[in-house]
């Protein structure tokens, strides 16, 4: 097994840093106006000498303040060397300017082509690395990153580290599984270390896969040298859950927490989303364990992790009767089985007609064929004698009165 190293610099996004302003020192000056009354040539020698004594001593304070303020390497605009460093920074400028005109080609390149492109840019070190990189920002396709490489290894008979770890990129967004298998391998094979950024793209991308408990012993290799990222972390989880492992999951999750690290959304979505799909005690007393710590921490949920939280409890148990609720979703089948069961056990019964008339019922049954369904039906009865506190006409007023806001169709039910 290779041994991480810490990282140090982004391996595959190239940042450019403009040089500091060059600072252009100006020299204070004074001027004085002779007086026109005549005064003592003694008191005048002191006021002067003092005074310019203390204009002296302020330049030197200014000059002073100016020097620790300005940039560390402040230079006048005659100073030596000063045209020479305006000139670099005009050749930076234009280097930047070049790298950003680069796009990447739409197919795959013969290594002929690929010569003649490199030739249009010889101004540009390190074409290949710049050229994966634009790859990267464009999403451009596998097959035309995998044909640069090629002429890269005709030419040079090897591809180095760095063009490795792009191109590992490139698969990783891309979830090609097969590139990422081929890239791993060939780096255990040629590299004893590794920086901790490949580890993290290595991580990502084997746990989207069938070889996704790799992926834990790279996280073991990165805990011996540092303490791994949330997102290693994060990525392990989602690869444990996704495979069912749900008790390596939450193992991962509480080690996590233990380094002070705040696990990201989408790594606790993954757990709510699991537990829609999977009834397991552990698993529910850690997602009403992790309620607590958004609540306890104040991590506010965005709008995909709060969906998830409401299905989970749509597809919860009935704190009453404990039982596994089903989904409120049904079918038209589904719902004229319900509604002729309704209308037989419930509404009809054995004892129909001991206080309703065949004539009632009729008229109830054509107003529920003539009118469209309801959203919501209350049992008037049962509602009125809910309180004892309040007659039974104001517990159904409060009642009635809740529904508007909803906009929802209410139906109440009650004896004449």
């Amino acid at each position: 097994m290779f041994w991480p190293v810490p990282r140090h610099q982004q391996l595959f996004a190239v940042i450019f840093h403009l040089p500091n302003r060059e600072h252009v020192k100006c020299f204070p000056f004074t001027t004085t106006s002779p007086s026109a009354i005549p005064v003592d040539p003694k008191a005048t020698h002191m006021l002067s000498t003092k005074t310019r004594s203390e204009g002296r001593n302020g330049e030197e304070r200014e000059g002073r303040d100016r020097t620790d303020t300005s940039s560390p390497h402040p230079f006048s605009l005659f100073s030596a060397g000063a045209a020479k460093r305006r000139s670099k920074n005009q050749e930076e400028l234009l280097m930047i300017s070049k790298k950003n005109g680069i796009r990447p080609p739409e197919k795959p390149l013969s290594v002929a082509e690929w010569e003649e492109l490199r030739g249009e840019f010889k101004g540009i070190s390190k074409f290949e690395d710049v050229m994966l990189e634009q790859m990267i920002k464009c999403n451009s396709s596998i097959d035309v990153a995998k044909s640069l490489l090629s002429m890269v290894a005709m030419r040079k008979g090897d591809i180095s580290y760095n063009l490795l770890v792009k191109y590992l990129a490139l698969c990783v967004r891309q979830e090609q599984m097969a590139e990422v298998y081929d890239v791993y391998d060939i780096m255990k094979v040629r590299f004893k270390t590794l920086e901790t950024g490949a580890y993290s793209l290595l991580i990502k991308g084997l746990n989207g896969s069938d070889r996704w408990r790799e992926a834990l012993l790279l996280l073991e290799e990165i805990k011996k040298v540092m303490t791994p990222s949330k997102g290693n972390y994060g990525d392990c989880i989602k690869g444990a859950l996704n495979n069912q492992e749900i008790n390596l999951a939450c193992e991962l999750y509480h080690e996590m927490l233990a380094k002070d690290l705040i696990p990201n959304l989408d790594t606790l979505q993954v757990f709510f989303d699991t537990g829609k799909c999977v009834k397991d005690n552990q698993l529910k007393s850690e997602l009403l364990g992790i309620l607590l710590y958004l609540r306890e921490n104040q991590l506010y949920p965005g709008e995909a992790l709060m969906q998830s939280i409401k299905l989970w409890f749509e597809s919860g148990k009935c704190p009453v009767c404990n039982q596994n609720l089903e989904s409120i979703n049904l079918s038209e089948e589904e719902y004229n089985a319900l509604k002729e069961k309704i209308m037989k056990d419930v509404i009809q019964g054995t004892d129909t007609f001991r206080k309703t008339t065949p004539q009632e019922l009729e008229e109830f049954q054509n107003f529920v064929e003539n009118h469209p369904p309801y959203d919501i039906v209350i049992d008037g009865l049962n509602v009125a004698n809910v309180s004892n506190k309040r007659n039974q006409s104001q517990t159904l007023l409060l009642c009635q009165g809740s529904f508007p806001t909803l906009n929802a169709r209410v139906q109440m039910w009650g004896p004449a």
